[in-house]
């Protein structure tokens, strides 16, 4: 009986009718469709040490809006809005993530001396500092201890993030969802005796979690043991 031989792969053409399904799929979604698509393909073939931006602002200049749902909160953290913002523009800024990043002090300065801030949309706000994007950041949980009565403070924080293109008013990420839902708890390890220097480790963690989604990065380039998780 004779032995049945496949021919050879062509991985060049392969790889060509590929791209040109992606591409057809991209233009049929749009843009933003277009940016989770090349996700959902491309990204199984990135090197598994390598994690790829979801959204990249290729230079153009952010705004990172920072809001506290609940009063009583914000009461309690009166700096958590301008503190997050500043970390979060920080670490963007140190991956050259983006361009010019509006410092938080700028936009409590806007909160106090304009009476209409709390009614306008995040693309208002956006509009009033003439910035490319604004990622908005709802806190909506943010504690130091796991109980009132502990005397060992140990922070959790819940928020929800997107980022929205004030130009058009559309959001630009997530794609497919309101906003990302992301949280960060301070590893057993980063417990202190201290409110402070907990309030601190965690708003450090916290934004840098929230920054990793816009640049691409290395697994490797994560700490081994990272304060927060």
């Amino acid at each position: 009986m004779s032995e049945f031989i496949s021919p050879p792969v062509n991985h060049r053409g392969l790889n060509a009718a590929v791209l040109l399904v992606v591409l057809a799929a991209g233009a049929v979604a749009g843009c933003q469709g277009f940016a989770w698509i090349l996700v959902k393909t491309v990204g199984p073939w990135v090197p598994e040490d390598t994690v790829e931006a979801e959204y990249k602002f290729e230079g153009k200049s952010v705004l990172v809006l920072v809001d506290v749902k609940d009063p009583a909160m914000a009461a309690e953290y009166p700096r958590l809005d301008v503190e997050l913002a500043d970390q979060i523009g920080r670490a963007l800024q140190e991956k050259k993530a983006c361009g010019p990043v509006v410092p938080g002090r700028n936009v409590q300065t806007a909160r106090r001396a304009e009476p209409e801030f709390p009614r306008w949309s995040v693309a208002q706000v956006g509009q009033y500092f003439n910035v490319d994007y604004v990622m908005h950041v709802e806190v909506m949980e943010f504690r130091l201890k796991d109980s009132l009565n502990s005397n060992v403070f140990r922070g959790y924080a819940e928020t929800s993030v997107r980022v929205v293109a004030p130009e058009t008013g559309e959001q630009v990420w997530p794609v497919l969802a309101a906003a990302r839902l992301l949280s960060a708890e301070t590893t057993p390890d980063q417990t202190t005796d201290d409110a402070s220097q907990q309030e601190s480790i965690l708003t450090e963690g916290l934004a840098g979690k929230i920054a990793r989604h816009f640049y691409t990065y290395k697994k490797d380039d994560l700490p081994l043991r990272p304060k927060v998780k």
